[in-house]
C-alpha cells in the first residue's frame, strides 16, 4: 500500500479495490483527516492544512494493513 502524491499537497491517493463500507469509518476516525473520496479502484484522503502528512501517514497505512 502506498500513499501517492496528488496535485493538491493536502491530498494523497491510494490505489485499492476495497469498498467504501470497509474503509470510510476507520479513515474518518484518523485525527487530521478532512475528507475521504472513493473512486473506481482508488481512495483519496484529504488532510487538514495544519496537519503534516508525517503525523498521519502511519495511521492511514495501519488501516489498510489490518484488512
Amino acid at each position: 500500500m502506498e500513499l501517492i502524491d496528488t496535485p493538491n499537497p493536502n491530498a494523497k491517493k491510494i490505489e485499492t479495490d476495497l469498498t467504501e463500507e470497509v474503509l470510510k469509518e476507520d479513515l474518518d476516525k484518523v485525527e487530521g483527516v478532512l475528507s475521504v473520496f472513493f473512486g473506481p479502484n482508488f481512495v483519496t484522503v484529504t488532510k487538514e492544512e495544519n496537519i503534516e502528512w508525517e503525523s498521519i501517514n502511519q495511521d492511514i497505512i495501519n488501516i489498510f494493513d489490518k484488512l
